[in-house]
């Protein structure tokens, strides 16, 4: 019981390891860094998906590449800009600029690949 109570508890912590943008912060936290930005929805199933995903890629990716979200419920003028029409959708940011959209679910394998080939 102790097991499952622990797992629990590790699984409800990652959901919300990441820190969510908004439009007040986004320019300041992505300045300057190699980020991928989940735009994602709560109720939005391949989101979940990729949340999952991205815990794997959170324990082996590159020590330079910070991930941080965006709840598209919450702010829809983040969306709008930077035209997100799908979810989900990764945008990958270098120095503040957006170098790569990805669209759908990504393997751990596949965003592993992706951050060592787009953040170079």
């Amino acid at each position: 019981m102790r097991k499952i109570f622990l797992l629990t508890l590790i699984t409800i912590t990652f959901l919300f390891a990441y820190e969510e943008l908004t439009e007040g912060n986004f320019s300041e936290k992505i300045k300057g860094k190699n980020v991928i930005v989940d735009f994602y929805a709560p109720w939005c199933p391949p989101c979940k998906i990729l949340a999952n995903n991205l815990e794997d890629f959170e324990i082996q990716k590159p020590d330079d590449v910070e991930i941080f979200k965006v709840n598209i419920d919450n702010d829809l003028v983040l969306a709008k800009m930077y035209r997100v029409k799908q979810l989900p959708t990764m945008i990958y940011f270098k120095n503040g600029e957006p170098i790569k959209k990805y669209v759908g679910v990504k393997t751990t394998e596949e965003l592993l690949e992706s951050s060592k080939v787009d953040f170079k």
